[in-house]
């Protein structure tokens, strides 16, 4: 079976991360492309010998389509989706799922009721780093877990002028959902679920209104979450952009996790270094490269972290290509509407917990 796919979004994500994916799919066909811009979406669907470009999203919808991907600003990711799953398709939408819990819930509900495929690409669980922690930790590495500190430092509120990243209407918040969503996703895969979550943040570089001169409510550059999981262990997770890491991509990935019966440690500087690190409880230091095993690989280079996220989108089939993979086959993938939509209630009570100074809120279901 060849899985038919409409592509909502021409943005650089859909080209660099969605197009080359699905174009390498064996079972995959990108048959119809829509955008806002009609030049724009022209070029994008000569580039990638799409043969259906338009600029109309329901003329998109009603083709003879499987699944669609809906790379688009936060604030329409709930008006596409449900219109979609009113057509039967199924859907991969960017993260974060929409601008508030009661939306993403809506989503995940609709999905469910139509019986849809769904997929929350949040990427940084198919990392071979994470991957690796995530098998370790599953494999009883740590033994009981106490505490997990994950940091993702990076620079782009640094640079000046309107990014709508930061735009709380359009983005519902700044970096707690474009950042923190990932961390939020990754602390409930790698320590389960949380039940209980405070925040603070700040936004350190003044923005500019629109470019049409219109005001807007400026959204945070940087955040810490303090979460408590069900299990009784807490982690620490900070998001910020704000930062100088002073590498060519100017980001870098931390994570420390501690249990009863050793440690871990992961460092991504997404230029050279990705690696992992144990220490066994008992045991002396200093702790000790753990060599990620080539089934995590998947082939994906391993000298510069750009190359290996290149290819561990575009060529091993991780997440776009599972997507398609499952609509194929008819069975359901992960993370999926739910995740994203629990997720998304995370994100709220961060918020809201932000606006009460840090205060420890109840995050139970």
């Amino acid at each position: 079976m060849t899985v038919r796919i409409g592509m909502v979004g021409t943005s650089w994500w859909a080209d660099s991360m969605y197009l080359p994916a699905l174009t390498s799919h064996a079972d995959a066909t990108v048959a119809a492309v829509c955008g806002r811009d009609p030049s724009r979406t022209a070029d994008f669907a000569r580039q990638w010998d799409i043969a259906h470009p338009t600029t109309d999203v329901d003329e998109l919808f009603d083709r003879d389509l499987d699944a669609v991907v809906i790379a688009t600003s936060n604030d329409s990711h709930e008006s596409l989706t449900l219109a979609a799953l009113d057509r039967g398709l199924h859907v991969l939408c960017e993260k974060p799922l929409a601008l508030t819990p009661e939306s993403a819930g809506a989503m995940a509900s609709r999905a469910h009721e139509v019986g849809a495929i769904t997929l929350v690409p949040f990427t940084y669980r198919y990392m071979p780093t994470n991957q690796y922690l995530k098998r370790l930790i599953s494999d009883g590495y740590l033994g009981r877990p106490f505490h997990l500190n994950l940091r993702y430092f990076t620079g782009y509120a640094r640079e000046p002028g309107y990014n709508w990243r930061f735009d709380s209407e359009r983005a519902g918040s700044g970096v707690l959902g474009d950042l923190g969503s990932h961390w939020l996703d990754l602390a409930r895969w790698f320590f389960g679920e949380i039940t209980a979550i405070g925040a603070l943040t700040n936004a350190f570089y003044e923005r500019p209104d629109r470019p049409d001169g219109s005001s807007y409510t400026r959204s945070e550059d940087s955040a810490v979450m303090t979460v408590r999981f069900e299990s009784g262990a807490y982690g620490t997770l900070q998001t910020s952009a704000v930062c100088w890491e002073g590498t060519a991509f100017n980001q870098s990935h931390h994570i420390d996790a501690h249990g009863s019966e050793g440690t871990l440690y992961s460092l991504n500087d997404w230029e050279t270094v990705q690696e992992v690190r144990g220490l066994p409880a008992g045991d002396a230091g200093p702790s000790s490269v753990l060599t990620i095993p080539d089934d995590i690989w998947k082939g994906a280079r391993r000298d510069r972290v750009h190359d290996t996220y290149k290819d561990v989108f575009r060529s091993s089939g991780a997440m776009v290509g599972d997507f398609v993979d499952a609509v194929r086959d008819g069975r359901p993938c992960e993370p999926d509407f739910e995740v994203g939509a629990r997720v998304q209630q995370l994100l709220a009570l961060a918020s809201r917990s932000a606006e009460l100074d840090g205060r420890l809120l109840s995050a139970d279901r």
